[in-house]
């Protein structure tokens, strides 16, 4: 309970009537059935959770919100929510060491760019969580950004590893030094950096945290030349942004498009894959003459969002997204159109009608 006081102040020192989400599950996670999600104070998570945690710790999932709120409000709600530490969350099914040693460099690019400390948590089975820690709260918008920006840092390949459904507003992560138990094996998910033996030994006030105002958007657009669309203030379809190494792509948004440029914004509650299928990859290789890695961008914006307004966030492989804009590309595929689109799939078009609506 000592660790876990610390774990909810963080860097900024959130009081102790701050409300967090807590997550609990004693047992098997593979299991599914159990799981209890409620809002808190501290003290209620110690009412409530601990007692039945100290009898049976060894077998406790433990979860807590990346964010807070201290309004009077039961649950969260966005436009209250504040966040005092930045969440990532690196894994690989097929070589977790792989997702380890990306979270750590990770860490050492943004000390060594930026100067602030981070804590480094194997999370126990596919990877490591990286936390950075906030000199000042933000609020959603801005933790958005930061989250975005700041990953932008590692290569590409590397950062394929981090995990895109970290990156929602109520978002629960594993607390550290506790037990990771799931398909019948029990892992600890234990602080790596800073160093520490055991729970008394970390303290946040021994980080250098990040000043959010001493990183504006700006700034990082400077230092971080390869940020993705979406961060960039937008600007007017006749007058498309450039980069200094090719030509501009074709930013212009043809009306007859307009519904395509809505979806990606708002997302889609289901039937992700077969939007990309149908009408994404070609809108994007074929109508707006995006390369690649631009397609890529704007494909992962529509999943970000997906995830953000309908919590549809199973993981869609960058491998099938790649080898979609391929296809489209070689065949010079045009999207289909919503009045085809009613034809081909009546399921896909309803769910497209309801997002516009």
């Amino acid at each position: 309970m000592e660790f876990l006081r610390e774990w909810f102040r963080g860097s900024v020192g959130v009081g102790v009537y701050a409300k967090r989400e807590f997550g609990l599950l004693i047992g098997d996670m593979a299991a599914k059935t159990g799981f209890e999600r409620d809002s808190m104070v501290l003290g209620g998570f110690e009412l409530v959770y601990w007692p039945r945690v100290k009898k049976r710790f060894n077998e406790s999932n433990l979860f807590m919100g990346i964010g807070y709120w201290e309004t009077g409000d039961t649950e969260p709600i966005l436009e209250n929510m504040y966040y005092d530490r930045i969440a990532y969350d690196f894994d690989s099914e097929w070589s977790p060491q792989l997702a380890v040693e990306a979270a750590r460099e990770f860490s050492r690019l943004l000390k060594e760019t930026y100067g602030f400390d981070t804590v480094l948590v194997k999370s126990g089975f596919k990877g490591a969580h990286v936390y950075i820690p906030l000199k000042t709260p933000v609020q959603w918008d801005e933790y958005q950004v930061l989250w975005k920006a700041l990953l932008k840092l590692l290569p590409p390949e590397k950062q394929q590893l981090c995990d895109y459904n970290m990156l929602q507003w109520n978002r629960l992560a594993r607390i550290p030094m506790t037990i990771n138990y799931k398909n019948g094996e029990k892992r600890w998910a234990w602080i790596v950096q800073p160093s520490v033996r055991g729970w008394l030994d970390f303290k946040w006030e021994g980080l250098e945290p990040l000043d959010p105002a001493g990183l504006p958007v700006a700034k990082i657009k400077v230092a971080i030349p390869t940020l993705q669309r979406h961060f960039v203030e937008p600007v007017d379809d006749a007058t498309p942004a450039t980069r200094d190494d090719q030509a501009p792509p074709t930013n212009r948004k043809p009306r007859r498009y307009e519904w395509v440029e809505k979806i990606i914004e708002k997302g889609l509650p289901d039937g992700r894959k077969r939007f990309i299928l149908y009408v994404l990859s070609a809108y994007l290789v074929n109508v707006k003459r995006l390369s690649e890695e631009e397609a890529m961008q704007v494909v992962q914006e529509f999943l970000e969002n997906s995830c953000r307004n309908h919590n549809n966030c199973g993981k869609v492989y960058e491998s099938f997204i790649r080898g979609d804009l391929q296809r489209v590309r070689s065949k010079g595929l045009k999207p289909v159109s919503l009045e085809k689109l009613r034809e081909k799939d009546p399921d896909l078009h309803s769910l497209i009608e309801q997002a516009l609506s």
